[in-house]
């Protein structure tokens, strides 16, 4: 008997995908139903809800909602990160075909999820890297998750965003500029996690973490690599170029997965002080402390 389990999620997911394709998740006993989320606001009110039994998004994420009260819902959340799941899969600062450099957004909009959240901190401190402060020399704009940013920056809705996990390169096909990368301001970086209320200790969360440690291993397994690119390549707008840049990052050490699972302390601390040194967080708190298993974010 299969049991079934609801994932919040920003963009496909190749391991999610793989498992599903290939029986994995079937193989623990789970019928997964990958959901996608309009925004990280949207997608914490849905986990809170029992909407979904977990979700996979930016560590940044859980601290500000386990940490800030003024979040964009208005109270703290129990919330712990279960486990790793990328370097942030290429995260990068990307403007629209009129912007070849960060210096052209001068005057212009950047397009974010919601301004509070860690991929927002990551663009600003791009922009200040060029000399740009935001909301001064570029307008911020509330837009969503990042497969809507995407098609915003192409309808010209604003003049750049922060894209990853492949719509990066499908913008640049469609003749956009990357104008930075996460890894130019701060490394190690964590992208991406799953995480899921703290009471949630589940056969079903259990069975999942395990999937997906089988998954993971396959995909990155050189003797899969067609198989994965085909995968790759039936998301929409990706071609095989497309296809063979997000597999590059899949493997990537710094922007790729994190295979086995484990949170690298070093690489979480830097998304936590990315938001401490733009003020992100209501009061002070030991950053190396969070960063570490059983520390308040992390599940030991």
């Amino acid at each position: 008997m299969t049991q079934p389990f609801r994932l919040g999620i920003f963009s496909a997911n190749v391991v999610a995908n793989w498992a599903e394709r290939h029986g994995v998740f079937a193989a623990h006993g789970l019928a997964v139903e990958q959901l996608p989320v309009a925004s990280s606001p949207a997608q914490f009110a849905s986990l809170m809800a029992g909407e979904y039994d977990a979700v996979l998004t930016s560590p940044d994420n859980v601290a500000t909602y386990v940490l800030n009260e003024r979040n964009p819902l208005g109270r703290r959340l129990d919330l712990e990160i279960v486990r790793a799941v990328d370097g942030g899969g290429r995260l990068s600062l990307v403007g629209g075909p009129a912007i070849p450099t960060t210096a052209d957004l001068a005057g212009g909009r950047f397009g974010v999820d919601v301004p509070t959240s860690g991929f927002a901190f990551v663009g600003f401190a791009l922009l200040r890297r060029a000399g740009l402060e935001p909301g001064r020399d570029v307008e911020i704009v509330t837009a969503g998750a990042t497969p809507r940013r995407r098609q915003l920056l192409a309808a010209g809705e604003f003049e750049a965003t922060l894209l990853n996990a492949g719509h990066e390169a499908r913008a640049v096909q469609a003749g956009a500029h990357v104008l930075g990368v996460v890894s130019d301001i701060v490394q190690p970086y964590l992208g991406s996690v799953l995480a899921t209320r703290t009471e949630v200790d589940t056969p079903g969360l259990r069975a999942l973490l395990a999937a997906w440690d089988e998954a993971e291993r396959a995909v990155v397994a050189p003797e899969n690599r067609e198989e994965v690119l085909g995968l790759l390549a039936g998301q929409p707008d990706t071609d095989r170029d497309v296809a063979e840049q997000m597999y590059d990052t899949l493997l990537d050490r710094r922007h790729g997965l994190c295979v086995g699972g484990a949170v690298e302390p070093a690489a979480f601390e830097s998304v936590l002080r990315l938001r401490a040194d733009q003020g992100g967080f209501e009061q002070e708190h030991d950053l190396a402390a969070l960063s570490r298993a059983g520390g308040g974010l992390i599940r030991a």
